[in-house]
């Protein structure tokens, strides 16, 4: 696959060939000076080849030269003979940008969730932002305001599908397919934004409203924008197992609910027809049906890639999902609550009055949603609960609970919510791992595998108590560090160089970003110096708000984020813009 240089960064390349790092200034006799180097490190460089040793000049924001720089001086001087050197680390879907409230992530007013801690403390320099469909209302303000608050790691924004419907659809009117003059709209603007505001590309949300209420023309018309523009479309699934995550049998007598297999299948329908370049987001083989069969999506993307089309997918490395970490198996129509958000009161209360006047039809219907929200996330032998006030319970599945209960599967949901908390949903805080260990490894075989975090920012102080359990899911902490200590290191799952590449080169190469992901001059300085005997991710379930070792130094454009396993709360990341031909021209502004 070939790599891509920006044009400023062939020009420096060029130069540096030319003079020699430093010499067109340096005074007869003076050694070679760098703003820091990084001295006598293994050096991983991102292409997959073989690593090797030797020195790193870092001039400003660029790599100036690589190899013996024994004689050169400079303001810094890491010693890395003890350690490997990779680029920094790609997050292929990330929440960091979604709050434009700017209470978190880059858009906080608070510094230390702006640096991103949670994220350079993996050794992560760029993430991918605006995934499942999220979108503001202006691309070009989002990125304005990030720009002037100063930000932690470099991003890489997108549209979304989701937004852009609401831009062009009233919400009333969005359960619906968009029609033709809808798509046209949708697409001006995503033409506009991947020409003149640094998109790169349409994230979309079909699991969500109202993006799972679009129909697969309106899909491929949007994609048909994006290769213009070398742009890339990045799905979340209308479904990732038996069902989404929104149906209920209850409530949804009649068709069937699309599964996995479809979902993929009109992705790769879309990527085909749209000629677009797709990355699934976060696969996984989740739930019953699809639990240890991971094999069937990769067969279907492999067969897709031998037929020309460019499909990736993003991996992140747990056996729980972000929808697993708040786990409630009682619906949300039994405590009198519909759409997306439930009440926040007394829950123990609202289902005592369902029970009291529920006839033997809805209790039938209670019992069936119970049934399938259980069976959906893996069954009862793989949720767990990680808080409720009898301690005795935490860290139980409740297939045991069952048993030293001795009560059917509703039976203890009903007894859970209704002796626990009454102001939490089920009344416990509960995670399902719905996903197997050998799935997320035949996922990470694949070459064309990236890693992800689906993460948002957080800081470990913030995620106390019963709260830490609120969908705070070890990859926000730790899905970098365990993607090569765990899958390539102690499982074998490929090679330092290969994992490497995988977070690195290959996405810098999906999403079209030239300057970053190898280690080569005329490269931006986004490097990590790793401790690889001890690269160790130390989140837990129960403890999953924890950094993690062995990421010594992170440098963000050149600047320390990580010092001596320090984070420094450097504010170095960049809005990126992509790479663009001189003929992909700004057209007419879409209107708004």
């Amino acid at each position: 696959m070939p790599y891509r240089l920006s044009c400023a960064s062939l020009a420096l390349l060029i130069a540096t060939i030319a003079v020699g790092p430093g010499l067109a200034a340096r005074p007869s006799g003076s050694p070679v000076h760098y703003d820091i180097v990084i001295r006598g490190g293994e050096i991983v460089d991102g292409t997959g080849g073989k690593r090797f040793r030797g020195d790193i000049g870092i001039r400003g924001e660029v790599i100036a030269a690589i190899g013996d720089l024994s004689a050169a001086a400079a303001d810094r001087i890491i010693d890395a003979k003890a350690r490997i050197v990779t680029p920094g680390f790609i997050d292929m879907h990330a929440h960091v940008a979604d709050d434009e409230a700017g209470e978190h992530g880059f858009l906080s007013t608070d510094p230390r969730l702006r640096a991103g801690q949670n994220y350079v403390a993996q050794g992560v320099t760029t993430v991918l932002g605006n995934p499942d469909g999220a979108q503001p209302a202006s691309l070009r303000d989002e990125g304005a305001r990030m720009r002037t608050l100063g930000i932690g790691t470099n991003i890489a924004l997108t549209n979304g599908h989701n937004g852009l419907r609401a831009l062009v659809m009233k919400p009333a009117d969005a359960k619906r397919p968009a029609n033709d003059d809808e798509i046209r709209r949708m697409q001006d603007i995503i033409r506009h934004d991947m020409a003149c505001e640094g998109s790169f590309g349409l994230s979309l949300g079909l699991e969500y409203d109202s993006g799972r209420y679009a129909d697969r023309h309106e899909l491929i018309e949007l994609g048909r924008a994006l290769p213009a523009y070398d742009g890339i479309f990045i799905p979340h699934l209308r479904s990732q197992g038996i069902a989404p995550m929104w149906y209920l049998p209850s409530t949804s007598r009649g068709a069937p609910p699309p599964t996995l297999d479809q979902s993929i299948d009109e992705v790769l329908a879309v990527a085909h027809e749209a000629g677009a370049t797709g990355v699934f987001s976060h696969m996984k083989a989740w739930g019953p049906g699809y639990r240890g069969e991971a094999k069937r999506p990769v067969a279907k993307l492999q067969a897709a890639r031998d037929r020309g089309d460019r499909v990736f997918m993003d991996v992140y490395p747990y056996d729980s999902s972000g929808s697993d970490g708040d786990f409630v198996a009682i619906p949300r129509w039994a405590f009198g609550a519909d759409g997306a958000t439930q009440p926040a009161s007394d829950y123990r209360t609202r289902l005592d009055r369902l029970l009291a006047t529920a006839d033997s039809t809805r209790r039938a219907d209670l019992i069936e949603d119970i049934r399938h929200f259980v069976a959906l996330k893996g069954g009862p032998e793989n949720i767990v609960v990680l808080a409720y006030p009898d301690r005795s319970y935490v860290g139980k599945r409740l297939s045991e609970l069952m048993a030293l209960r001795k009560l059917d599967l509703p039976d203890l949901v009903l007894a859970l919510q209704r002796e626990g908390d009454p102001s939490l949903p089920g009344g416990a805080r509960m995670r399902a791992f719905s996903m197997l260990d050998d799935d997320i490894k035949t996922f990470y075989r694949q070459p064309w595998a990236a890693t992800s975090t689906d993460g948002w920012i957080i800081l470990p102080e913030e995620a106390t108590g019963s709260r830490k359990y609120i969908n705070t899911n070890r990859r926000l902490f730790g899905s970098f560090p365990r993607r090569i200590a765990y899958y390539s290191q102690q499982q074998g799952v490929d090679t330092l160089e290969q994992a490497v590449h995988s977070m690195t080169a290959l996405p810098a190469t999906i999403v079209h970003i030239g300057d970053r992901g190898r280690i080569a001059v005329g490269m931006k300085a986004d490097l990590a110096v790793i401790d690889l005997p001890h690269l160790r991710d130390n989140t837990t379930a129960l403890e999953p708000s924890v950094y993690p070792d062995g990421i010594d130094y992170v440098l963000v454009n050149g600047r320390l984020a990580v010092d001596r396993g320090k984070r420094t709360l450097a504010l170095a990341g960049k809005v990126l813009s992509p790479d663009r031909r001189p003929d992909q021209r700004c057209p007419t502004p879409a209107a708004r």
